[in-house]
């Protein structure tokens, strides 16, 4: 689908088409777009509007690189199986395939993605830090970037804080490399509603859900 510009792009086309991008090209995002993204980031919703989060910019080509050491160290673990025959992807499900697929593409190119972005808070403050991220990615829809929550970097949490000197009370919960996608950025397919709520009690069916459409209301919102 064509790329909208920002002001082109309404709330829930961004909804139904903003999904966990992995692969990225290298050309630079410059500063500007980049704050935009930011300055939507912290317009999110925040418990006791307290603002505790802080987004940590990472362009520093050596640490972009060090942090994709990390990654890939981590990825040679969890997905070891397909790291030594990747011909073993081949035989997944469709679904789980495209996913790891993708996810190995990033394991092994984040070190070049062109921006980290790490969001950080306290270590109980999910309810704030959370919002925030889907703006960051909702902000990255709108702009033609791609990005996708990871949380590899937790496993190196010394490593990165003494590489990024994070403070002592403050976690990065979230990383996300932002860049300009390689892939489609949408529309996104998903389970449908029927098959993801329950009415009044868990299990029980809600009739308005059952009787819409198997891929829900997306084609309201999106074109092509």
């Amino acid at each position: 689908m064509d790329v909208k510009p920002p002001d082109q792009i309404g709330l829930f086309e961004a909804l139904y088409s903003t999904r966990a991008l992995r692969r990225f090209t290298d050309q630079p995002v410059p500063d500007e777009v980049l704050f935009q993204v930011v300055d939507a980031a912290i317009r999110a919703p925040a418990g006791g509007n307290m603002q505790i989060w802080h987004f940590l910019v990472v362009r520093d080509e050596a640490k972009r690189q060090r942090i994709g050491e990390l990654y890939w160290q981590t990825w040679t673990d969890y997905g070891k199986q397909y790291v030594d025959d990747p011909s073993t992807i081949d035989e997944l499900p469709r679904q789980m395939r495209l996913v790891v697929r993708s996810t190995d593409d990033l394991a092994r190119n984040i070190g070049k993605v062109p921006v980290h972005l790490f969001v950080c808070g306290p270590e109980q403050s999910q309810g704030t830090i959370y919002p925030a991220v889907q703006n960051v990615a909702l902000a990255c829809r709108g702009l033609g970037l791609g990005t996708v929550v990871t949380g590899f970097h937790r496993r190196w949490d010394a490593e990165i804080r003494e590489l990024l000197g994070i403070p002592d009370g403050q976690v990065p919960h979230a990383l996300m490399p932002i860049g300009y996608p390689s892939d489609k950025i949408g529309p996104v397919g998903r389970r449908p509603v029927r098959k993801a709520a329950s009415l009044d009690t868990w299990g029980n069916a809600w009739t308005f859900a059952e009787e819409q459409p198997e891929e829900g209301w997306r084609d309201r919102w999106i074109e092509g």
